[in-house]
This record gives structure tokens, sequence and C-alpha cells, in this order.
């Protein structure tokens, strides 16, 4: 069962930013951020539409350069929003890179930054969006989802490799079915260790969790009463 740090362990660290992700990814099996494209033109990390709620800015994403982004604190640190190309240059290739795609027509340059890098992660994209996962090619793809009806039908009709549901959404009969459509199962937002140990039982594949407490092996530790 796999642990994949939610924005780079949001709960802990300041989200989608550069510090986060590199030290969530010597943790955990995976990392997840967000991509968006800025004002001028590359593809950045970061979650929302504007840069309010996690920077001392305001207004739009798409009103700020990168270099603008960069210069911005991140709750309360000295990290700004990074680049997507940056990114991917600081993720080893031993972790997997998850990013959902927040926005359309952005693909084709994440895309572009990938094939730019010397040394790029393993990659799945994810979206809710069906028609964005369409659009991409020569990586495995996820729904997300927050309703169970109709979803393994949806991810096995755009040719997805997994499914993401929520963690309300996610039950035995979910999972179940994912499986027998060969799909993997990565439920989101985990914050709880008893959420991840109902999500193993249940047979999912990954947590996508906040917190490192919540990954799998730190639960199976506290459960036979290993380190705390």
């Amino acid at each position: 069962m796999n642990c994949i740090a939610h924005r780079g362990f949001a709960g802990v660290d300041a989200e989608n930013t550069l510090p986060a992700i590199v030290g969530a990814a010597e943790r955990a099996d995976g990392v997840e951020v967000d991509l968006r494209r800025c004002g001028s033109g590359e593809i950045v990390v970061h979650h929302d539409e504007t840069v309010d709620r996690t920077t001392n800015g305001s207004g739009p994403l798409s009103a700020y350069s990168a270099g603008e982004l960069a210069d911005l604190f991140v709750e309360g640190t000295d990290a700004g929003v990074p680049t997507f190309a940056r990114v991917v240059e600081a993720v080893p290739a031993t972790t997997t890179l998850h990013v959902e795609l927040k926005e359309t027509g952005i693909w084709p340059d994440a895309r572009a930054v990938l094939a730019a890098a010397d040394a790029a992660p393993s990659v799945v994209v994810s979206s809710f969006a069906g028609g964005q996962l369409r659009a991409v090619e020569g990586y495995p793809t996820a729904l997300l989802v927050t309703e169970a009806p109709g979803a393994i039908r949806r991810a096995r009709d755009l040719g997805c490799a997994g499914i993401h549901p929520s963690i309300e959404t996610c039950s035995s009969t979910l999972v179940t079915a994912a499986h027998e459509a060969d799909l993997t199962v990565n439920a989101w937002t985990v914050t709880e260790p008893a959420e991840t140990a109902r999500l193993r039982e249940l047979g999912v594949d990954g947590v996508i969790t906040d917190f490192p407490a919540c990954c799998p092996g730190a639960v199976a530790d506290r459960a036979v009463g290993g380190p705390q």
C-alpha cells in the first residue's frame, strides 16, 4: 500500500512548495502536486485559482509571472510558488510524481517540461475532467471522483490506469469493481491514521495524505506497538 504525499504533505509543510515536495519525496512513495498556468505562460505548481489563501499576495494566479510567483511567501515561509520544471528537476526518479491538471489546455506544455528533463520521475496524470485525461498520451492517467455511480465505467472509457476516489466515496464495492477492471485505487485526502487502517482493509493501493503519520508504514508501526 503506497503513501502519496498530498501537495507535499500539506499538513506539516507549506503546500506545493519545493522544500515540501523534496522533503516528502524522501518519506513517501509518491508526491501529488497541482498544475496551473501563470501569467507569463509557464506551468506552475499551485492549487487555487488565486494566490490569496496560501501566499502573502492577492488576486488571480494568472495575473502573476513565474518570477513574481517565486518571490511570494507561501504559508509564512520563504518558499515561493515553483515552476513545474523546477519540481520535475527536484523529484528523484525513485518517487512517482502525481500531477493534477487544474486547468484545461495545459497538458501539452506540462508534457514538454517532462520531455526536456534530464531524468524525469515516473508520472501519473490525474483530473476530475475526462476531457483533460483523454488528451494525455504516453503517461498513465487517473480519474478523480467524489461519487461512485458510473465512476468505473468513466475511467475505463477514458483509458485510465487508475481511479482516485475521495475517502467518503471509497467502499469495498468500489475497490473490488476497480480492481476487476484493472484500475489502481488511490484514495484522498487522508488526515487520520484510522482512515489509513480502514482503507487498507478495503484493499486500496495507496493513500493520498497530508501527514507522514498517516502513511501505511507509520500506521502499521503503531498497530504493532512500534515507534510512535
